[in-house]
C-alpha cells in the first residue's frame, strides 16, 4: 500500500465520516425542534387549565375594586370634602369680615 493510496482511503473515510456526521447533526436537530415543540404545547394546555381563569378572575375583581372605589369616592369622598372647604371658606369669610381669628392654641 503506498502514500497515496492511504491518503486516497483516509479522505473517503473522512468524507463518509462527514456525510455520516451531518446526518446524525439534522436527526438531533429535528429531535429537538420536535420535543421542543411538544414542550411548548403541553406548557400551554397547562396554563390554559388552571392559570388563565384565575387571571381572568383576578382581572374581573381589579375592575371591581375599581369601579366600587370610584363609586365610594363620587358618593360618599367628594361631597364630603365639597362641605369640609365649603365650612372653612365660610369660616375663613366671617372672619375676615368680622375681624375676628380663629385662633387655636
Amino acid at each position: 500500500m503506498t502514500l497515496e493510496q492511504l491518503r486516497d482511503i483516509v479522505v473517503i473515510v473522512y468524507g463518509a465520516m462527514g456525510v455520516l456526521l451531518v446526518l446524525a447533526l439534522t436527526i438531533a436537530a429535528f429531535g429537538a425542534w420536535f420535543a421542543i415543540r411538544t414542550l411548548t404545547r403541553a406548557v400551554e394546555g397547562l396554563l390554559d387549565d388552571p392559570v388563565r381563569p384565575a387571571l381572568e378572575e383576578i382581572r374581573r375583581t381589579a375592575q371591581n375594586v375599581r369601579g366600587t372605589t370610584e363609586f365610594v369616592a363620587d358618593t360618599a369622598v367628594h361631597p364630603l370634602i365639597r362641605a369640609v372647604a365649603l365650612g372653612r371658606g365660610i369660616r375663613r369669610g366671617l372672619a375676615t369680615v368680622t375681624g375676628i381669628r380663629n385662633r387655636r392654641k
